[in-house]
């Protein structure tokens, strides 16, 4: 029997869609100076204790104005220290933002253990794949705030 994942969910603020929670990790992995090779990470002061079950096989779920919506599968999560002397963690994520059912989330701060009963199921269509690399990052933001993406 395997054991069951170890996941953890994050408000994605200010974010209005699944899109264009995709579109700003996009534009942000083709900032100079970060490395697309590790993939988009999510900077958070706290550590989490259960770090080597999530990097096992746990995901990040998002908050999208107040609904659980998309996932991303965590690859890992290391210690850092700003230059300000603040210690933060940096959770890595793989690129795919796989859609799952709608499940209603109370607001939060931080990130928190998503309890394996309400972890929603998968809708397998996977948003990375909505977007076209010949499109520039801008266009695509206007497409998506006119709704047209």
């Amino acid at each position: 029997m395997s054991e069951s994942p170890v996941n953890i969910v994050k408000l994605a603020v200010g974010i209005q869609s699944v899109e264009e929670l995709a579109l700003i990790q996009r534009r942000f992995l083709s900032q100079p100076g970060i490395d697309a090779n590790r993939g988009f990470y999510h900077s958070t002061k706290l550590m989490p204790k259960k770090h080597e079950a999530i990097v096992k096989s746990g995901s990040l779920y998002w908050v999208i104005k107040g609904v659980i919506c998309a996932r991303q599968k965590i690859l890992s999560i290391t210690k850092q220290e700003d230059p300000d002397g603040i210690k933060r963690c940096k959770i890595f994520l793989d690129n795919s933002i796989i859609k799952t059912a709608p499940v209603r989330k109370k607001p939060f701060q931080g990130w928190r253990y998503l309890k394996k009963n309400r972890t929603p199921a998968d809708i397998t269509d996977p948003v990375t794949t909505t977007f076209d690399d010949d499109i520039p990052l801008k266009v695509q933001q206007q497409l998506l705030e006119v709704g047209l993406l």
